[in-house]
């Protein structure tokens, strides 16, 4: 069997399954685990499957982003970790540009939380986030206008990433609700031209999301992987894009769970 005939096959069994273990594709397809390894790999990085322990599956289509409310309550101790060991890296003086979502609120109060009395300086297109920072004293807040997404209460669009080009970012934390290992996706335009913004007009730039965001695949190409500084993650990250990271020379900055509850399924 040709190679492409072979990788045909396998995506066509994990498509029917839903997810095969490495033992069977090698059965059935009648090569060794190497090559099998070396099939997924291929196909991994063109974004058509996804390991898992032992195997691997298809990746998860996110057609439309979850509500801010909704998700509050997921994974919050990873969040927590995901702010703390985020934090670290902001230094006195940063102006700093905070992504929306729940995470990025995470950093927003352990931000406060440490200024004490020095200032902050933040960029933001999230509301929540804004009014988070604003409780520091010390604190200035720029809020990006543009269109309102009120399922995140965060503003997109052109006119978001056309005010977000006025500024000089020192370091900034990029949030994901999808990503693989082309990159992160996004669900709307409207946030591909913001995501991109936000790499475009920071000196540095990290990933700050929980492992439970990785095999997921929104409709469009955002940012790829090697646009990153680094990532910020908690340990459950897959092998292959632990791998990845270390090929592209991106740093894998790793944050173990706080003990915080989590009410919510993810």
């Amino acid at each position: 069997m040709i190679p492409d005939e072979r990788r045909r096959r396998l995506v066509h069994m994990v498509a029917e399954q839903g997810a095969v273990s490495i033992a069977a594709l090698t059965e059935v397809l009648g090569v060794s685990h190497m090559t099998i390894r070396r099939d997924i790999k291929m196909l991994e990085d063109a974004g058509r499957l996804v390991s898992v322990s032992g195997g691997v599956t298809m990746p998860s289509r996110i057609q439309l982003d979850a509500t801010h409310q909704a998700k509050l309550d997921i994974r919050p101790g990873e969040k927590d970790s995901i702010a703390a060991r985020a934090a670290d890296l902001v230094s006195a003086g940063d102006l700093v540009y905070l992504d929306a979502g729940t995470t990025m609120l995470a950093l927003a109060r352990t931000l406060v939380a440490r200024a004490g009395t020095e200032g902050l300086d933040v960029v933001t297109n999230d509301l929540l986030v804004a009014a988070a920072v604003g409780e520091h004293p010390q604190a200035r807040v720029h809020v990006l206008g543009g269109r309102l997404d009120s399922r995140n209460m965060s503003t997109d669009g052109p006119l978001t990433a056309a005010e977000l080009a006025e500024f000089n970012i020192d370091l900034a934390f990029v949030s994901a609700s999808s990503f693989d290992l082309r990159g992160l996706s996004v669900h709307s335009q409207a946030k591909v031209i913001v995501k991109r913004a936000i790499i475009e007009n920071s000196r540095r730039a990290y990933l700050a999301t929980d492992s439970s965001k990785y095999g997921r695949v929104a409709a469009f190409k955002a940012i790829p992987f090697e646009a990153f500084e680094g990532i910020i993650t908690d340990p459950a990250l897959p092998e292959p894009a632990r791998e990845r990271a270390a090929e592209l020379g991106v740093d894998l900055i790793t944050a173990t769970a706080s003990t915080r509850k989590d009410t919510t399924a993810p």
